[in-house]
Formats: structure tokens, C-alpha cells, sequence
């Protein structure tokens, strides 16, 4: 109950789930307002405050959920292009630092006109820098540059891409990025080392990158820090590199309080003052945003992520029309699919992006004990660390009931097949409501995800369908699918039924016939072929009827 009250988030989904109801906001806002008069020091802390939260309202015009095929999309485009440029991660620098000289990278009549001294004295061209330093693949494609002034451009370019993954892979907002010092990457320790009663390690310490506005004083952190995977921190090192080259045109002494999005426009104005660029002003620039038109199928799933918001009416979201990317959009996007099975089965996404989901799980969860340790904050006046209210970690738990309701309903409501197991019957019935018009889908998907708020309902795929059982599954974890044939929360689907038939069949034949392997699969293949004349092949045959 104190999580709650004193966590804006949480309170704000737990009132959004009810805020319709005119005698809730009324009597629920009450209470609210009694716990506040009551005092901090009497509670022992803090309730949040009824100005905060929308009593009676609806969120409506919030950041969307980018589609499931744009998303990985911009994944994949984005990681792409990091790949491409850390090529010359360890040659940026000596590049970049190169251009103090004026003359580095200018054309031979400019050096000449300009009194360089001499053919002796001729420095490289701007082609000719590229190939020494190795840099003519890096430097490629969205980031092509032919002089000093495209450079500028260039490297504005690369810090768009750098400030975009951080986005995409932290959940973290515009102002949070753009706030990092160059020394934003640190390690903490997530899971102490374990030593047994001799004083001997048995399981060594487990440590994680985290990426941190501000870095540490007195011994503690001044911000939050947030979850740092492995593409966050080569692209961090990415801008690292081109901040060092920078500084030395800046002529600072040092670069630990520099901003880590240094303004290249050094390099064409002299007077630059030390500080970010409009990191975002050629954005426009990079391919994939007019390359992400959005379909048909883009627009359907964007309705069903909020049933509320009419997407068809706005222009924005029209079918042909380029996904209005933003990185706002970024932040829920990532709560919602890094806490969807389904979205990280999916065999295109990057491998990169499929490990973060599995760290956010383990570290952002509810139940991990050191959460406001490590990504949280110091307060002095509290003496104690503070998770924000506005950090990603709270966002991800509130999504993943969101996103199981989703996945649960794109699988089993999506399609016209027919549905068998426990809940699958169930599921067929609600199908069959919706099809005659005496209940809305809209309903179906609120009622779905209270469920699944509520812990009476969850998710998963399988080897026949779809399990919607709660908590631990040991037939799941030993592989054993047939029991799923018999358990109240499986979802089985026939076409599944029937590949696991011919897979079980074809399994068999490579057993000897009087092996141990060969009397577990056909053990399998009877109830499996036992469950499809009993069940499935009675309703094809009445339907065919």
C-alpha cells in the first residue's frame, strides 16, 4: 500500500483503471486528501498529491506505441549504422582533433591561396584524411562528408544516431540525454558476491553498465542512472571519441565536465561556445525516416494499443504517410515491447535488443531489492535512495501487464482459429460475443488486462498455442507440451496440434523401435492424435457438416 500512494506511477495506472467512475474519484480523491492532512511524519511518508493525477479524465493525445514493424525497423537501421561506425571508433579522434589546423582537409588551390608555404607544406586533402585515417567506410553513406563543412554536418549526424540508441534502448527523455557529461558510463555491482563460511568466493559478483546523468559525490549519485546495454555503450564510446577530437579545437584542459554531445560547429565558426548543438537538426536527413511509411496493418495495431484515440481520424497516422517519429515516443515503446514475449521471439530483431529485454526483466522488475540502489538517487534530507517517479523501471512494470493483454489478445482474438484447451474454450466464446455484436473488443481488451493486472491472468506462447496459467510451469520448463492438452490455462490452437503431429512423427522414425526415446515420442504422438480426433476433428467435421 506504501508503494503505491507514494509512487506517482503506480497511483496514476491505478486510478486511470477506475476514473470513470464518478463515486470512486470522489471518495478515492477524499481519502487521498485525509492521508496528506495527516501528515508525512505520522504516516511515516509521503502520499502523493490529487494534483498530480487525472481524476475523472483521460489521457488522451499521449505518445503513441511505435508499430511492432517500424520499431524493429528502427532497431535494426539505427544498429546498423552504429556497426558501421565503430569501424573508425579508434581513429575519430586523431581525425577530428586534426582540423585545429585550418589547413587540414582543405583543397590544394585553397592552401595555396591562402599561404600554406610551399608544396612541402601542403596538407592532405579532405579525401586523401579520410583514407589515412581509415575512415572512408565509416564515413560512408548517411554520413558522407567531401569537407570541413559537411563534417559538421556529419557528426551531428552521428550524434543524432548515438542520442537515438540511448533512446531506444534506456527509455530515457530528451532532456536526460542531452544533459550527459562525457563521463556518463559506470559500473555498479546488481548482485553482490556470494562467500561461503570459509571465506571463500563461490559466485562472483554480477556488475552492470549504467548510464548516469551526473556522476558520483560524496559517494552517492546526484541522479538516477538507468540500465546501460551493450549498444548503449558503444555508442556512448562512439561520442566519446568525436568529444575528445573536439576539445582539442575547443582548446579545453579537460573533458570530464564537457557535455558528451560537444558542438561540432567548431569546425566551421570559430567562436563557438562550448556547449550541445542541435543534436537533432538534420535528423531529417537520415534515410529511414522517409523510408517508414506506414500500412494498413501499422494503423490497425496502433488502434488496438488505445481503443480510445481515433488514429484513423489523424492525418498523421494516414496509411503512405512517414511515421511521425519522435523520441518521446521511444520511452513507452520501450516498456511495452521489452516486456512482450512475443515482440522478443521475433526472429528479426537484433540479438542486442532481444539481451537488453532479458536484463530490464531481471533488474527492473518489481521484486529486485537493489533497484533503488543502483538506479536510483541519493536524497540527503531523506537519508535514504529515491527511484523518481518518472523513471523508465516504473513505466516497465506498469507495461508489462499492457503487453501480455495485447500479445494475448493479437494471438487469440486476431484470427478466425478455431481455439481448444481450458482457457481457449473460454477465449472461443468471448470471440463468438464479439462477432455478434453483444459485447465490443474494447471491452474484452479492458477486462483482459484487469485480469492480468489483477494476477488472475498471463501469457505465454507455445509449442500448441498459448498458456495463460500464473506463475511457475514445470512441464514448461522440462518441455513436457502434452500436458498442456489437459491443463485448465492452455489455449490450443489445431494447425499447432497438427505440426507437433508430424514433428512427433518424424521424430519417431529416427528412434529404434524398442528404445526409451522412441516409447516417450509415441507416448506423445497418442495423446496428441488422441486430442485431435477427440476434440478437433468432431468440430471440422460439424463445421464441413
Amino acid at each position: 500500500m506504501r508503494q503505491l500512494l507514494t509512487t506517482p506511477a503506480y497511483l496514476a495506472a491505478f486510478v486511470s483503471r477506475y476514473n470513470k467512475n464518478i463515486n470512486f474519484n470522489k471518495v478515492f480523491k477524499g481519502v487521498l486528501n485525509n492521508l496528506a492532512a495527516i501528515g508525512e511524519q505520522r504516516l511515516g511518508y509521503k502520499v502523493v498529491q490529487t494534483d498530480d493525477l487525472s481524476f475523472g479524465k483521460r489521457e488522451s493525445m499521449q505518445h503513441p506505441v511505435i508499430p511492432t514493424r517500424i520499431y524493429v525497423e528502427i532497431i535494426n537501421h539505427f544498429g546498423s549504422l552504429l556497426d558501421q561506425v565503430c569501424c573508425g571508433l579508434d581513429r575519430f579522434e586523431l581525425f577530428v582533433s586534426s582540423f585545429q589546423d585550418t589547413f587540414y582537409g582543405r583543397s590544394r588551390h585553397y592552401q595555396r591561396h591562402n599561404g600554406v608555404g610551399g608544396k612541402r607544406y601542403f596538407r592532405p586533402s579532405f579525401e586523401q584524411a579520410l583514407i589515412d585515417n581509415n575512415l572512408t567506410e565509416a564515413m560512408a553513406g548517411e554520413f558522407f562528408c567531401s569537407n570541413r563543412k559537411q563534417l559538421a554536418r556529419s557528426l551531428l549526424l552521428i550524434q543524432y544516431m548515438v542520442k537515438t540508441i540511448i533512446h531506444l534502448y534506456t527509455g530515457m527523455r530528451d532532456q536526460e540525454v542531452l544533459r550527459l557529461r562525457y563521463e556518463c558510463l559506470s559500473k555498479e555491482t546488481a548482485v553482490a558476491e556470494t562467500i561461503d563460511d570459509e571465506g571463500q568466493v563461490r559466485d562472483c559478483a554480477k556488475m552492470i553498465n549504467v548510464l548516469s546523468t551526473t556522476t558520483k559525490f560524496e559517494g552517492y549519485r546526484k541522479q538516477e542512472s538507468w540500465l546501460a546495454a551493450e549498444e548503449v555503450r558503444k555508442a556512448v564510446l562512439v561520442a566519446q571519441a568525436i568529444c575528445r577530437g573536439l576539445v582539442v579545437i575547443y582548446k579545453l584542459d579537460d573533458t570530464k565536465e564537457c557535455p558528451l554531445f560537444l558542438n561540432p560547429a567548431i569546425l566551421i565558426h570559430e567562436g563557438t561556445e562550448v556547449g550541445v548543438g542541435n543534436v537533432a537538426k538534420h535528423s531529417a536527413a537520415l534515410s529511414s525516416h522517409s523510408s517508414m511509411l506506414i500500412q494498413a496493418d501499422d494503423l490497425r495495431e496502433l488502434a488496438l494499443s488505445d481503443p480510445e484515440r481515433d488514429f484513423y481520424s489523424e492525418q498523421k497516422f494516414g496509411v503512405g504517410q512517414p511515421w511521425p517519429l519522435s523520441s518521446h515516443q521511444f520511452r513507452r515503446s520501450l516498456a511495452f515491447y521489452a516486456s512482450s514475449s512475443g515482440f522478443v521471439s521475433l526472429p528479426s530483431l537484433r540479438s542486442q535488443f532481444k539481451h537488453l529485454t532479458l536484463q530490464m526483466t531481471r533488474y527492473y522488475a518489481n521484486g529486485f531489492e537493489n533497484l533503488k540502489t543502483i538506479f536510483g538517487y541519493y536524497d540527503s534530507d531523506k537519508k535514504d535512495f529515491v527511484l523518481p517517479a518518472s523513471h523508465v523501471a516504473l513505466e516497465f512494470q506498469i507495461g508489462m501487464p499492457m503487453s501480455v493483454a495485447t500479445q494475448l489478445l493479437a494471438d487469440v482474438l486476431g484470427d478466425g482459429t478455431r481455439l481448444f484447451g481450458g482457457t481457449g474454450s473460454y477465449m472461443e466464446k468471448q470471440k463468438a460475443r464479439v462477432e455478434k455484436g453483444e459485447v465490443c473488443v474494447e471491452d474484452v481488451r479492458a477486462e483482459t488486462i484487469n485480469r492480468v493486472k489483477s494476477g488472475e491472468l498471463s501469457y505465454r506462447p507455445t509449442l500448441l498455442g498459448g498458456c495463460t496459467k500464473v506463475g511457475r510451469c514445470d512441464s514448461f520448463l522440462l518441455g513436457d507440451f502434452t500436458e498442456c492438452l489437459s491443463c485448465d490455462g492452455a489455449i490450443i490452437k489445431p494447425e499447432n496440434v497438427d505440426e507437433a503431429i508430424a514433428f512427433t512423427r518424424a521424430e519417431i522414425a529416427s528412434y529404434e523401435e524398442n528404445s526409451g526415446e522412441y516409447q516417450i515420442a509415441k507416448d506423445d504422438l497418442d495423446k496428441l492424435i488422441g486430442f485431435q480426433i477427440r476434440l478437433i476433428n468432431v468440430e471440422r467435421f460439424s463445421d464441413e457438416g
